[in-house]
């Protein structure tokens, strides 16, 4: 048996638990936001501050990344049930991902998610900019343009008991301001 294999499975077995669980980290008071562009489709700059919703949910992927692709077929559901109430979703993604908007519009499309607006992150620009460590990373953003907090891994979006967690931290927030 070849000695690499052991340590081999344990690695794999490691990154399957660590991928599959959540970490949500809300900040005790807001904080700043630095102003770092991510793009359209057309190319126009956009920076989390330019979004006024109640609850902006900024999610930050690669098509990489396995427990990213999960997260965008559960996301579905999500944005169905929740875009009226107030939160909106966006997906940030590297630029290097994909050739063409085209490109990436079909692979949304295809997992699952072709209903969620998209960005892209030029040079990882967004993603170093923010400390963004892991993917994916749900960026939560209160009404005042201010980091709320954020979702680390992997989480299952379209299960009722995370859709009203969402609901209700939504709704505390709005308390806060």
């Amino acid at each position: 048996m070849n000695k690499f294999l052991p340590v081999a499975i344990f690695i794999f077995f490691i990154g399957v638990i660590f991928s599959a669980s959540a970490k949500i980290n809300m900040f005790p008071k807001p904080r700043y936001i630095p102003a770092i562009s991510f793009y359209s489709e057309s190319g126009k700059a956009y920076k989390l501050t330019d979004f006024q919703e109640d609850l902006l949910m900024a999610v930050v992927w690669s098509k990489n990344c396995v427990p990213c692709l999960e997260d965008l077929r559960n996301l579905k559901k999500f944005v169905q049930k929740t875009a009226d109430k107030g939160i909106k979703v966006i997906l940030i993604s590297p630029e290097k991902d994909f050739r063409t908007a085209d490109e990436r519009r079909y692979f949304l499309n295809r997992i699952g998610a072709p209903n969620v607006v998209n960005y892209v992150d030029r040079n990882a620009n967004f993603r170093d900019g923010m400390g963004i460590m892991v993917t994916p990373t749900a960026i939560l953003v209160n009404r005042n343009g201010e980091e709320a907090g954020q979702i680390t891994g992997s989480i299952k979006w379209d299960d009722s008991d995370v859709i009203e967690y969402m609901l209700n931290l939504k709704d505390k927030l709005l308390e806060q301001l």
